[in-house]
């Protein structure tokens, strides 16, 4: 037994060494590339939406955007294969964490962190893949779609409300980690262009945070009304920002600090430890 045991943990380690090779690493980092231009595209359309035109304010408008441009197929699939390995680098920090690190608390939290953060990339992936086979899928209607099958499940209520809670704290701690400036300890040192990025990262990541946050507040309000239809994800919530009282600028300043985030994704293809 614990020979097989040993032969499993060596062959973890293994495929855990292999995924963190050179080129990984290289394709890993284009993955925020693409990131930081759905980013500033959700940004984009969101000012359009600002000025009254149509479009979906989300990551299925944004690559719909990319999709529709010349080239838009191979950039796509692009798209695929670096946030894939995006992904998959996360899940080789989460075996390299669990395999290094000596305190327990610390070890859950950050590996758990990776693993969430794996999950995110590779959902952006698969949405590339959709819409480079042609596809397409709308981010509002799918939210609202599984809003009302899980309404219907045993406690689908308390889980709508727990997620939302969720992505509440969530949105707290994008804008947390942007006000104190702790996203500045994922990349190595910029050099001259410390200062643009510190600004753009402080702007991004509270822009974000807001956004998330009212997306929670979404879905505890679908679950609270027994009407699914609202929520309707990012899309609206940029949405919902944008028909407050004097909401015009409320949603120029998220969409340029979503165009800002953007900027800092590229940026920490670049800077971001590795």
């Amino acid at each position: 037994m614990g020979s097989v045991s040993g032969k499993a943990n060596r062959a973890v380690s293994e495929a855990a060494s292999a995924s963190r090779s050179p080129a990984l690493r290289i394709l890993a980092r284009t993955g925020y590339v693409f990131i930081g231009l759905v980013h500033i595209l959700i940004g984009v359309i969101a000012l359009q939406v600002d000025r009254g035109q149509g479009g979906e304010a989300d990551q299925s408008g944004a690559i719909a955007s990319i999709a529709s441009k010349p080239g838009g197929p191979v950039l796509l699939w692009a798209g695929v294969v670096a946030c894939g390995a995006l992904a998959l680098w996360m899940v080789s920090e989460a075996f390299y964490v669990a395999r290094t690190e000596s305190e327990s608390k610390k070890k859950l939290k950050t590996a758990g962190a990776a693993v969430g953060k794996a999950v995110v990339f590779a959902f952006l992936a698969f949405t590339f893949a959709v819409f480079a086979s042609g596809g397409s899928k709308n981010s509002g209607q799918s939210a609202s779609d599984f809003t009302a099958r899980l309404m219907g499940a045993p406690a689908g209520v308390v889980l709508l409300i727990a997620a939302g809670l969720a992505i509440i704290v969530a949105g707290a701690y994008y804008a947390y980690r942007g006000v104190t400036r702790k996203f500045m300890k994922d990349l190595q040192d910029p050099g001259n262009g410390r200062s643009a990025i510190k600004w753009i990262g402080t702007v991004g990541y509270t822009a974000k945070g807001v956004v998330l946050a009212v997306v929670g507040v979404l879905i505890i309000a679908a679950a609270a009304t027994a009407d699914p239809s609202k929520s309707s994800g990012l899309d609206g919530g940029l949405k919902t920002l944008g028909s407050q009282p004097y909401g015009v600028f409320l949603l120029a300043a998220i969409a340029a600090g979503l165009i800002c985030y953007g900027a800092y994704s590229m940026a920490r293809a670049r800077f971001g430890k590795f």
